[in-house]
């Protein structure tokens, strides 16, 4: 026999269904407004690369490094690296926020999460890497050298200043002593046995000397020669020597003159050695340097290195060539040109933290930019003219 419930029961159970049929109306109207609401957001979430959260403003790191990060006079940050940085943000439509630090301040921040990204000149490197993630390359750097501006001028006024030069006229000072030498001596010699033609004083004097000239530059009148034995030795000895200084005076005259104007004392790093350089000390410069042997000069900044190129004080200044570049055309362009001639090369790369998810989508982006080639002449030119 089935045994029923009281009525007080039935009383409650009636009342209480209207209530919970409420509660679950209630729950379900809150879930789908939710779920309207996300929509948005959730089509834009998956629209982005890999997901990335568009209400967050990136940190991004930056340090004074030209010509790839580096402030106006207005104190807007500009460069390379930074307006690269600002066109992938635009693509990948991110806000971001730039904080400026020195270099060991700035992998610091990197290695500890403290910015989303460095956006400058970091050269990757094996230390680098082991405590930070780096975008794909976007520039290939290296060491450059500058050298004194060549004239191209009159080349006229050209040849008046090389004949006038302190190296023209040593050349000349010399040929002189050695004629005067071997005019004295011959002289000497024939001024008894020859009288008529190397005669006694001052005039015989002039005598040697007029025949020394005349025997270096082969024209030989024959108004005058020595007939003793000593004398046409020496007349021999004579010739010859002077075959091959009028060779060697010949030759280096041509040199100041034309290989001089095309070209100057230093053409790529083969001939640092010989020649007076200039550097920024405790820099890659200074330390390729060491390693080549090669002597240098040190200046304080590259600024007051290229002023004494300017002036022709040093032969050359080695210094990473992107920044050579960008120095010179701001400031000694009228007077300092940069080698096209790269070497001991550096890359360069956009920092992360570790395992950061930003990487691969930045990554992407750089490579739609990078295939451009007309969006990256308009990105180097206006900072180093490449």
């Amino acid at each position: 026999m089935a045994v029923r419930p009281p009525k007080a029961a039935f009383f409650i159970m009636r009342n209480l269904e209207p209530i919970r049929m409420g509660k679950v109306l209630a729950v379900t109207m809150m879930t789908w407004v939710v779920l309207v609401a996300a929509y948005p957001a959730c089509a834009l979430e998956k629209g982005r690369p890999d997901g990335l959260a568009a209400q967050r403003t990136l940190i991004v790191g930056a340090m004074i490094a030209p010509p790839f990060s580096f402030k106006d006079e207005q104190g807007a940050w500009q460069g390379i690296s930074i307006d690269l940085w600002t066109d992938v943000a635009e693509k990948l439509e991110m806000d971001f926020l730039v904080r400026e630090y020195d270099q060991k301040d700035l992998i610091a921040a990197v290695e500890d999460g403290q910015v989303d990204v460095a956006v400058t000149s970091l050269p990757v490197t094996p230390e680098s890497l082991r405590n930070m993630d780096f975008s794909q390359v976007y520039y290939l750097g290296g060491l450059g050298i500058a050298v004194p501006r060549q004239p191209v001028g009159n080349i006229f006024f050209h040849v008046v200043e090389e004949l006038l030069s302190t190296q023209f006229l040593a050349y000349v000072a010399v040929m002189g002593v050695l004629l005067m030498c071997s005019g004295l001596v011959v002289w000497w010699i024939e001024r008894r046995i020859n009288p008529d033609q190397f005669g006694r004083g001052a005039r015989g004097l002039v005598d040697g000397m007029w025949w020394s000239a005349v025997t270096m530059t082969t024209v030989g009148y024959g108004d005058t020669a020595p007939k003793s034995v000593s004398g046409r030795i020496l007349g021999m000895a004579w010739m010859f020597a002077s075959v091959v200084l009028v060779s060697i005076f010949t030759a280096s005259i041509t040199t100041t003159l034309t290989v001089g104007r095309i070209g100057g004392k230093v053409n790529d790093q083969n001939d640092l050695p010989a020649a007076v350089v200039a550097c920024v000390p405790n820099g890659a410069a200074a330390a390729y340097l060491r390693h080549r042997h090669v002597k240098y000069q040190s200046y304080d900044e590259l600024d007051a290195a290229l002023s004494a190129l300017a002036k022709r004080e040093v032969d050359a200044v080695v210094d990473d060539r992107p920044l050579l570049l960008h120095t010179v055309r701001e400031k000694f362009s009228k007077k300092v040109d940069v080698l096209s001639v790269s070497f001991d090369p550096t890359v360069y790369a956009f920092a992360f933290p570790l395992d950061s998810t930003l990487r691969k989508p930045v990554n992407i982006a750089l490579l739609e930019l990078r295939i451009d080639r007309n969006y990256w002449k308009s990105l180097t030119g206006p900072y180093i003219g490449e």
